[in-house]
């Protein structure tokens, strides 16, 4: 037997028994789901403060979060963790505009950093500041993303010389707040917790500067850890979960609306855990299972969901000549696709190669899907795009999971699932959940470094005019956030100011980035698709993925910077690239390389447990100037004297962790030591700081 395989029953949603006070549906709905209603009714309440709802993949939570907009002229901010979920998005809350018909016309926007910076280059405004209250006051809903919104609430855009003097710290964050009544975070499971001790943050500074403001968490997998933030304080919340009040059913019942049809899943037996094997697996079942799916079952859609973009590139070109004959479109969307195409993408290809940028909550139309995960909520995440809407005959799905975990689930004693099972999609989530293995969630992190981003929210909050302005803030917002994370502010004080005084602000930086700061991104000018647009070819990337995929050339800044200028884009995001490179192409097989540094004291900082700003770093791959431009750099980075695969296995890092092998001799196969950078340094650093030194490994019990 070469695979295995179970069908999921359709999923039906149960309607909501009456309207709530002020909704008026448009003529052609019959009624709301359950969870949309209770939202509706929690939003209303002004004894909630954070409403969770964690109905289904594809039962309505948008329209959950946009009907007060529609209804109630309720003046909304959205996030999205994605660009592409972002723009998925807007084109929801465009249609329910168009269904509801809203006296008020509200306006509807979306903004990120690139659209930031191009608005305030065609408009000519002086600063992202200016921008970002000119969206505010002209949009009644604003959709951005949640990196946007942090740096509002941590006082960055802000006009300040070095000594501090400028505009006051409420000048941004104040008008955006009394703007929106309502913040919406949506598929906010992805993040950890560093994000999760921002959003919190920025909720508590809202709450005690401008209150009565509603948050709504989106998510199919609440957050656990913010939940127990906001008990810690008695901030009131609201869980609308219908699966624990039986909203859900899995055979057809009057007036329940279908959310889900039946889905044939297929694992395949005997995939190795390498980068390779899933990639061999789709080259070899190109034609037997992929493409004879769509010649047996035309006006079919389907979708490849994988881990590496670099796995993307090589197989478009052979997909692409593989479907041409069928007249059938294979299209890319990718963290390196350009923005036309990725606008076209979705709606457009038969076939769609993507990453994580299609993953996340985005709403397409398919009944075939091939999909890596690399952890359990990725997992659901991922098959969730699958089934959601109907006109199809036939929906089938393959995982691509490593051997070991088919055979937790089919194989080992007590597994769950036989093949040919028929089960629902609750019981099979949790059954995922509960097989497919650990992953990290870094708990340590909130109290050891979330909570200096806490200080300096409440430095900001005792300054002179702020506290004129908002008296009782400073003092409250203490209360919570010490309540709330479990931490002295005085320690995180004493912890901020002993790093300025050692003259490590590059590492208070990384504390107060929301996703990282990005320190191995580099400016990259990309040749690899011919029809993409000129402007669009000019994009940022991360060097450990270009030396591991892609073919490149050196370009110097002047030349690069010059060029894009030439092209009509706004240089600011490119300016603090670690250098600049033009792809041409892809490797057909992964580079094996190595981070290297020569410096006698690398034992020695190994053994110390501490986050550091090192520099003198080099990459054994690529070309010398790459090498040079990492010599040169300070970074933030963490230095364990274990091996990668060892920490990866026993903490249960992340698959995108920024975790490297590092080695002090240039011609070892097998490097010692594993530095992370960045964000990742913080986090692995909460994780084993404590650990003896491996050649002292006899201590440990």
């Amino acid at each position: 037997m070469s695979n295995y395989k179970i069908t999921l029953k359709p999923v039906y949603s149960r309607p909501a028994s009456t309207l709530p006070t002020g909704v008026t549906l448009p003529s052609d709905w019959s009624s709301l789901a359950w969870h949309q209603a209770k939202t509706y009714e929690a939003l209303q309440d002004p004894s909630i403060d954070v409403i969770f709802n964690t109905a289904l993949t594809g039962d309505g939570k948008s329209l959950a979060a946009y009907l007060a907009a529609m209804t109630q002229r309720t003046y909304t901010l959205a996030t999205y963790p994605t660009n592409e979920l972002g723009r998925d998005q807007e084109k929801q809350a465009q249609g329910y505009k168009a269904k509801f018909k809203p006296q008020h016309d509200p306006q509807i926007y979306r903004l990120n950093a690139a659209v930031l910076e191009e608005f305030i280059a065609t408009n000519k405004i002086p600063s992202k500041l200016e921008g970002l209250i000119n969206r505010a006051d002209n949009s009644e809903i604003l959709l951005t993303n949640p990196d946007i919104f942090h740096y509002i609430h941590d006082f960055r855009y802000l006009r300040r010389n070095k000594a501090g003097k400028g505009d006051n710290s409420d000048r941004l964050f104040q008008k955006i707040d009394n703007n929106y009544n309502l913040f919406i975070f949506d598929e906010f499971h992805v993040f950890s917790s560093p994000q999760i001790t921002n959003i919190l943050n920025a909720i508590l500074l809202i709450k005690h500067t401008t209150p009565g403001k509603k948050f709504l968490f989106l998510s199919a997998t609440p957050n656990e850890l913010l939940q127990e933030f906001l008990s810690n304080i008695g901030l009131r919340y609201n869980i609308i979960d219908p699966v624990s009040q039986e909203a859900y059913k899995f055979t057809n019942e009057e007036g329940w609306r279908q959310i889900n049809f039946p889905v044939d899943l297929i694992f395949p037996r005997n995939l190795e855990p390498s980068l390779s094997s899933n990639y061999n697996w789709i080259v070899e079942n190109a034609e037997t299972i992929i493409l004879r799916f769509f010649q047996e079952n035309t006006e079919s859609k389907g979708a490849i969901i994988l881990n590496s973009i670099a796995a993307v590139k090589k197989l478009l070109p052979k997909f692409q000549e593989l479907f041409a004959p069928l007249g059938l479109k294979v299209r890319e969307n990718t963290g390196l696709t350009g923005e036309t195409e990725k606008s076209k993408s979705v709606e457009e290809a038969d076939l769609l190669l993507g990453t994580s940028t299609i993953d996340v909550g985005v709403d397409f139309k398919i009944n075939f899907l091939v999909f890596e995960a690399a952890d359990a909520g990725n997992f659901i995440q991922r098959f969730g795009r699958l089934g959601r809407h109907g006109g199809f005959d036939t929906y089938q799905a393959y995982a691509l999971l490593p051997n070991f975990i088919v055979e937790r689930l089919f194989e080992v004693d007590k597994h769950p699932l036989q093949n040919g099972d028929i089960c629902d999609r609750i019981t099979f989530s949790n059954i995922i959940r509960a097989h497919y293995g650990y992953i990290n969630e870094f708990k340590q992190y909130p109290k050891r470094w979330g909570g200096i981003q806490s200080a300096c929210v409440h430095l900001e909050l005792n300054k002179g005019n702020m506290k004129a302005q908002y008296p009782e803030a400073a003092n409250r917002f203490e209360v919570d956030i010490q309540k709330a994370l479990g931490i002295s502010l005085k320690q995180k004080y004493a912890q901020l100011f002993h790093c300025i005084k050692e003259s490590k602000k590059k590492i208070i930086e990384e504390v107060r980035s929301f996703r990282g700061s990005s320190q191995l991104d580099c400016g990259i000018y990309d040749t690899t698709n011919p029809d993409e647009p000129e402007q669009e070819r000019y994009k940022i990337y991360n060097l450990p993925s270009i030396l591991s995929n892609f073919i490149y050339q050196w370009v110097d800044k002047e030349s690069f910077i010059n060029e894009a200028k030439k092209a009509g884009l706004s240089i600011n995001r490119f300016e603090r690239a670690l250098c600049y490179l033009k792809l041409t192409g892809y490797r057909e097989v992964r580079e094996d390389w190595k981070f290297y540094c020569s410096r006698e004291d690398l034992s020695e900082i190994a053994k110390s447990g501490k986050v550091q700003v090192l520099k003198g770093l080099e990459a054994t791959a690529g070309i010398n100037q790459i090498s040079g431009a990492l010599r040169r750099r300070d970074l933030v980075c963490f230095v364990s004297d274990r091996n990668r695969s060892t920490l990866r296995a026993k903490l249960g890092l992340p698959i995108h962790f920024q975790a490297y092998s590092l080695s002090d001799c240039m011609e070892d196969r097998n490097p010692p030591y594993t530095i992370a950078f960045g964000q990742s340094a913080l986090l692995l650093e909460t994780l084993i700081w404590h650990w003896k030194p491996q050649e002292d490994e006899g201590w440990i019990c």
